[in-house]
Formats: structure tokens, sequence, C-alpha cells
């Protein structure tokens, strides 16, 4: 039997808001069991752009995050910078928030460029850690 992404299916999937920031909340669907793969969109869609993609990785026994940036779709729009940096930096706090250690970084467009990024910055901090 196929696993489906629906919010009515208890401990299948389940869509909720974490805050990286004071008044900063981003939407996020989280949903499977296993190795982690979390989904940046690009400009300017959200991650319901991953809705096909959802169901074909948890029937593959991925755990799926997608992952709204702050200004798009259902996360909230603050006054404040949006750049790679700072959204690179909400990833990171969701992924901490989520204790995800280990995960595939799937990015579209912009969301690619944001993957890079939040690479770049997890392995400066790693070597600073290293230190």
């Amino acid at each position: 039997m196929n696993k489906t992404l629906n919010n009515t299916l208890p401990g299948m999937a389940r869509a909720e808001y974490l805050e990286v920031e004071s008044n900063v909340r981003l939407h996020l669907t989280d949903a499977g069991e296993g190795k982690p793969i979390v989904l940046i969109h690009g400009w300017p869609l959200s991650d319901e752009m991953y809705e096909y993609q959802y169901n074909e990785l948890i029937n593959k026994n991925f755990r799926v995050i997608g992952i709204t940036l702050r200004g798009f779709g259902k996360s909230d729009k603050p006054y404040k910078d949006y750049n790679y940096d700072v959204h690179a930096s909400d990833i990171k706090k969701v992924l901490d928030k989520l204790k995800i250690e280990d995960a595939v970084l799937v990015g579209f467009s912009r969301g690619g460029a944001i993957a890079i990024r939040l690479y770049q910055l997890t392995t400066v901090l790693m070597f600073l850690s290293w230190l």
C-alpha cells in the first residue's frame, strides 16, 4: 500500500510553523520517515511547488521537509532583509529545531542558490567548532 501525503492521516504528514526569530514563523511540511530530504522552493513559489514530489519520496522511505521561505506563501512576511544569507540562516534554524544533522538539500532556482549558501554556512560553522 502506498503512503500518501494527506493531512487527515495522523502521523503521515504535518504542516506547521516554526519560529526562526521573534515574530518570524516559517511554514513547513514534514512527511514520511527515513533519511531527510529538505526541499527549498524557488522565487516566487512556496513548498507547495513540490506537491508531487512529496508522495514519491515518502513512498521511497524518505522523510521530506518542505520549507517555505520568509516572505513567501504561508510564511511570515516581515519588513526586513530578504537575501541568501537570511534564508540560509532561517533553514539552518529550522533544521536545528527539528534536530536534523544530515540531510539532502534540494533547491529549485533561487532555492538551489540558498542550498549552496546553507552548505557554505554549515561548513564554516563546522570548521570553526573544530578549531
